[in-house]
C-alpha cells in the first residue's frame, strides 16, 4: 500500500492557525477582555490552551519523522522550515 503524499501547506495552514488560537486563549487568561469570572469558562480556557500544546507537540514529532523520511532535498528543506518554527513555538510556550 503507498503512503499518501505529504501536504505540506495544510499542516502550514493548520500549524499556524493552532498557534493563533493559541495566542488568543492566552491573551484573553491574561487580560480577561470579555469579564469571563466564571471558573469553570477559565478552566475551559486552560484545557483549549493545554489540548493546543499537546497538539504541537504530536506536530513537531509527527515533522521530525517525515523530513528524516523525505525523499527529495526541496521537501526536507520546506520540512525543516516548518519544524524550526514549531520548535521555537514550543520553546517558546511550553514553560508558560
Amino acid at each position: 500500500m503507498k503512503s499518501a503524499p505529504i501536504n505540506l501547506d495544510k499542516i502550514r495552514v493548520q500549524t499556524a492557525r493552532m498557534m493563533e488560537i493559541y495566542a488568543l486563549l492566552r491573551n484573553e487568561l491574561e487580560n480577561n477582555t470579555f469579564s469571563i469570572l466564571s471558573k469553570a469558562e477559565r478552566q475551559q480556557l486552560e484545557n483549549g490552551i493545554e489540548t493546543i500544546r499537546n497538539n504541537m507537540l504530536q506536530t513537531l514529532e509527527i515533522l521530525s519523522t517525515l523530513q528524516k523520511e523525505a525523499k527529495n532535498t526541496g521537501e526536507q528543506l520546506e520540512l525543516e522550515e516548518l519544524l524550526n518554527s514549531v520548535l521555537k513555538w514550543h520553546a517558546a510556550n511550553v514553560s508558560e
